[in-house]
């Protein structure tokens, strides 16, 4: 099985998620991992990630940073019928002053989905979301 991981690149704390808790808990399950900038190729861009979409059986889509390319990756996925599980850090849930633009929050059409939170000083797969997290990945 292959998982396809969409999320903010070059990003400390998204890097940090996916290498310390998204990858070895899905090699753990025996689940093999993509992400675009991890795989070296000379191909253009778009065409490996949609060639690593279609060969997933699943997503992995990291709201965090509200980056157009993650929820662009994750609504082809559900286009083509495979399942994308949700993850953003957890204070990219309400507005704040600070960002006027929505830039560092959840967009409003897909608040009312199962998400799962990450704090940035602790592993997403924590004590208090790891069941929750294998659990979908076992579904």
């Amino acid at each position: 099985m292959i998982c396809f991981v969409a999320s903010a690149l070059d990003r400390a704390d998204v890097d940090a998620i996916y290498d310390k808790s998204i990858k070895p808990v899905l090699r753990e399950l025996g689940i093999r991992c993509t992400r675009v900038d991890r795989v070296e190729h000379n191909d253009d861009i778009d065409d490996k990630i949609f060639a690593l979409m279609e060969a997933a059986d699943f997503c992995i889509a990291d709201l965090t940073y509200a980056r157009p390319s993650v929820y662009y990756e994750a609504g082809y996925m559900l286009g083509r019928g495979k399942p994308v599980i949700y993850t953003a850090r957890n204070d990219h849930f309400c507005a704040r002053d600070s960002d006027p633009h929505g830039n560092l929050r959840v967009h409003f059409d897909l608040q009312m989905k199962n998400i799962i939170p990450w704090r940035q000083r602790r592993t997403l797969l924590g004590r208090s979301s790891s069941g929750e997290f294998r659990k979908w990945l076992r579904r």
